[in-house]
């Protein structure tokens, strides 16, 4: 028996093969089955595409197995389904987040030069749709995963990261360096046991010790791929720098961190608290606003957490706005 999963038919674009079978879910009184649209070596065309609208069919769906072909034909195609009008922007943003987690989930798989290119290639253009679709922010935010994953947490921060870069006025091709960098963040992370990272208790000083490497091996593996990186590395390398220089790898503070590393920092921490983790529940986004100011305070640059209480008001759409005042003070 195969399982099935829905995608947005207009993600299919005219005159190009998927890569896997397409299927229609049919219901009757009696039964639920699905039956073959479009087969995965045919060419999908301007029939199949008008007799979806003649129907008002807006899913198609396609067998599980068949994810990994149906992701990367989404990459393949990226910049004209970002790009298409026709597709609703709540449906375009989650079209970009699954294509990017799935991405990042390949990337921490396999951490050679040809995944890492493929996440900078994708996060420019993320940061290309995000400029030139208004409502991204908003849905991109919405949609959110709430369930840590190294590579679903990559993909929040960087959602989260880019739009705060954003609004505090970063220029397109800085913007471009940012998303690459915070999805890159943790993948360090690849060459730390995974029992150590998915450990439920609280971890011994040795594997914490061995947690705390993390940042300068994604340097290394960054290193390795030759691709020229320059945010990317610091954003890899800072993102568990301290302001007070608590922090680690080596424990820089103030202005010894780049303002990169210092919102990587901020991010990091509010979708750490916002999802649920091995070793701690999720807390609502204006909780986590709250333990950051009077918890951890010392550990960001307060002017750029101040104009990040200033952002997760109104584009957090799960954050209490009314009451973000209080906390910039």
């Amino acid at each position: 028996m195969h399982n099935y999963l829905p995608i947005n038919s207009s993600s299919i674009k005219i005159d190009t093969q998927v890569g896997c079978d397409l299927y229609l879910h049919v219901k009757t009184s009696a039964v639920r089955r699905y039956v073959l649209y479009c087969r995965r070596d045919a060419v999908f065309g301007n029939n199949n595409r008008g007799m979806l609208w003649e129907k008002n069919i807006s899913k198609l769906f396609i067998k599980e197995e068949d994810q990994q072909a149906y992701y990367e034909y989404l990459e393949n195609n990226f910049q004209e389904i970002i790009t298409d009008a026709r597709i609703p922007t709540d449906e375009r943003s989650k079209i970009v987040h699954s294509a990017a987690t799935n991405l990042v989930k390949d990337l921490f798989n396999d951490p050679r030069a040809g995944s890492i290119e493929r996440t900078k290639t994708f996060a420019y253009n993320m940061v290309d749709y995000i400029l030139q679709e208004g409502r991204a922010a908003r849905s991109l935010l919405t949609i959110a995963i709430h369930e840590y994953y190294t590579y679903t947490h990559s993909v929040n921060v960087a959602a989260v990261g880019t739009l705060f870069a954003k609004e505090l006025g970063f220029k397109d091709e800085d913007l471009k360096h940012f998303c690459a960098g915070i999805l890159l963040h943790d993948i360090g992370k690849t060459r730390i046991n995974t029992d150590i990272l998915n450990k439920k208790g609280k971890l011994t000083k040795e594997e914490f010790e061995e947690v705390k490497r993390h940042p300068e091996m994604g340097v290394e593996i960054l290193k390795e791929t030759g691709n020229g990186f320059t945010d990317e590395y610091f954003i890899a390398l800072q993102h568990h720098e301290n302001y007070d220089g608590t922090g680690y790898p080596r424990g820089l503070k103030g202005d010894e961190i780049l303002r990169c590393g210092k919102i990587a920092r901020i991010i990091d921490v509010y979708d750490a608290l916002t999802t649920d983790r091995p070793y701690a529940k999720a807390i609502r986004p204006f909780a986590a606003l709250v333990e950051m100011k009077e918890k951890m305070i010392n550990c960001f640059d307060r002017t750029l957490f101040k104009e990040f209480v200033r952002f997760s008001g109104p584009y957090d759409p799960r954050a209490k706005p009314r009451n973000n005042a209080n906390l910039q003070n």
